[in-house]
């Protein structure tokens, strides 16, 4: 026999053993299931990549696509469920640091996964899945906003990472849940405001007033907004 054809007999043979093997796919899945817990809980320098990627790609070579997915699927919710109860109980000012602790975390978690399962991304998923984003987030992004248009001082570099985190989900994500109420509530702030100036100023200084308003929005823009809210908000 020559070499070639041996090869090929022995992978064929390789093939064959794993599909009669009734085990064979609960034994792969734990492997690469506890590998996953191993990356969420930070200990991921002892796994090799390499092995867990040939485990990944035979599963769904093998037909056991379906298996590796809803598996994946369950134990990424279990550690995402997780991740949101430590972001809930995190109080005030603390909130938006413990979200965005935990969304750069779960972000590096998620790219050696990925590299785990990238055949399966190839070829058994047919398209992305989003994380929603809940209306706590959106109204302490908006309050921060508000704060800042008063006076006070606010954590633009957090503010930046958080609505950075919106645009990672989707253009889509960002726009309903963010960039859509945000140019709501400033139109309110505005208009009463500009009200208020109308009242209580003269020409010149209601125009100073304006103008000063507005370069702020800009700075705004340019420190922790999507630049195309820029032209939307003017």
């Amino acid at each position: 026999m020559s070499g070639a054809k041996k090869k090929n007999f022995q992978i064929e043979a390789f093939k064959h053993r794993v599909v009669v093997d009734p085990k064979y796919a609960e034994k792969t899945w734990k492997i690469l299931e506890h590998a996953i817990h191993e990356i969420y809980n930070h200990n991921a320098s002892g796994l090799s990549f390499e092995e867990l990627y040939r485990n990944a790609y035979n599963m769904v070579l093998h037909k056991f696509g379906e298996k590796l997915y809803s598996g994946l699927v369950s134990t990424m919710t279990s550690h995402l469920e997780e991740i949101a109860k430590s972001i809930e109980a995190a109080q005030g000012s603390m909130f938006l640091e413990e979200l965005n602790r935990k969304w750069t975390e779960h972000n590096k978690a998620l790219q050696m996964i990925r590299d785990i399962l990238m055949y399966m991304d190839r070829t058994f998923i047919p398209s992305t899945h989003k994380t929603p984003i809940q209306t706590r987030l959106r109204d302490t992004l908006l309050e921060l906003v508000q704060h800042e248009r008063t006076g006070d001082v606010i954590n633009r570099g957090l503010m930046r990472n958080t609505t950075k985190m919106l645009m990672d989900l989707g253009p889509k994500v960002y726009e309903e849940n963010f960039e859509k109420p945000f140019l709501e509530v400033s139109v309110d702030f505005y208009r009463v405001e500009s009200q208020q100036y109308i009242e209580h100023c003269d020409c010149a200084d209601y125009l100073k007033k304006a103008e000063k308003r507005l370069n702020e929005e800009i700075e705004r823009v340019s420190h922790y907004l999507d630049v195309k809210s820029e032209a939307e908000n003017n």
